[in-house]
């Protein structure tokens, strides 16, 4: 498949339609509408929901499938043409795909070191749950994954980073319970929660909580962000680690550790069939003699 096909797939997706798309692309517009044609007809599946005379349009079920691989190629095909025109110096970007975790500080002080000692040697965050992390890792797109235990390993290499974040709750600094010390068992049952799809996907709650009666899940949330602004106008509860909710004075939320504790575990990865570029290899030896 054309990968100069697919950049003007992207485009006529990312403009909203094929007139946008051709002026972008600085070509005629009945020349692309064709391209796009011949691209269904290949792939034998309708990608667009076209609007009047295709000025406007929208992504069929397999078109928005095909939108995401479409970008991970091309994301991946100039990561390819950037390495084989590396020199022997160590240089490059170093991607690493990670859970949002207070262990990213140990990241952090390693590409820092890397940075000092290499200067052409720059990185690229993507910040995402363990299920995207890990699929961004198998699919070439990362060199790295940072990703909270437990992961199946099989695939991969891995180090574990010292940090140990803690589960606790979320929410508004006038709430009645922001008075107490930590979250039980009989506290969290009532609450009308917002979890991460990885925490539900890994269990983590599994062991802990202990009640018959199931969690009242009112909302799932990917980067804790967007979800606190739920939190401070009074949708619910956020399930989520330390040090990843906004405690400042004037936030109006606090948060609270889940009593008994429950810790979390957390570690970079990589696969272990694939040879790491010589800046990745750089970045790790520095992490290592950090946490080891």
């Amino acid at each position: 498949m054309d990968i100069r096909v697919l950049r003007h797939f992207v485009a006529v997706v990312q403009e909203e339609g094929i007139s946008a798309a051709a002026d972008v692309l600085r070509m005629s517009q009945p020349a692309l509408s064709r391209q796009m044609k011949e691209l269904e007809e290949g792939l034998g599946v309708q990608l667009f929901v076209r609007g009047n005379r295709g000025r406007s349009i929208s992504l069929t079920k397999e078109g928005r499938v095909f939108y995401r691989r479409a970008r991970q190629i091309i994301e991946l095909a100039d990561r390819a043409r950037a390495e084989v025109h590396m020199h022997d110096e160590v240089e490059g970007v170093v991607h690493i795909t990670a859970a949002e975790t207070a262990a990213m500080n140990y990241v952090g002080r390693a590409a820092a070191l890397t940075r000092t000692r290499y200067p052409r040697v720059s990185f690229d965050l993507h910040d995402d749950n363990g299920p995207n992390n890990i699929e961004r890792l198998n699919n070439g797109l990362a060199d790295f994954a940072v990703v909270i235990q437990p992961t199946d390993m099989t695939r991969f290499d891995h180090l574990s980073l010292p940090q140990e974040d803690r589960l606790g709750i979320g929410m508004r600094a006038d709430d009645p319970l922001a008075a107490c010390s930590g979250i039980t068992n009989e506290r969290l049952k009532d609450m009308p929660l917002i979890v991460s799809a990885g925490t539900l996907e890994r269990r983590d709650l599994s062991g802990w909580y202990a009640l018959p009666t199931p969690l009242n899940i009112v909302g799932t949330m990917n980067l804790p962000f967007n979800a606190s602004c739920f939190v401070r106008n009074g949708f619910g509860y956020m399930l989520t680690l330390d040090h990843l909710i906004e405690e400042e004075p004037g936030s109006g939320l606090v948060w609270r550790p889940l009593e008994p504790p429950l810790g979390i575990r957390v570690s970079i990865v990589w696969r272990k069939d694939r040879e790491l570029s010589r800046a990745a290899q750089a970045f790790l030896q520095q992490l290592r003699a950090i946490v080891l």
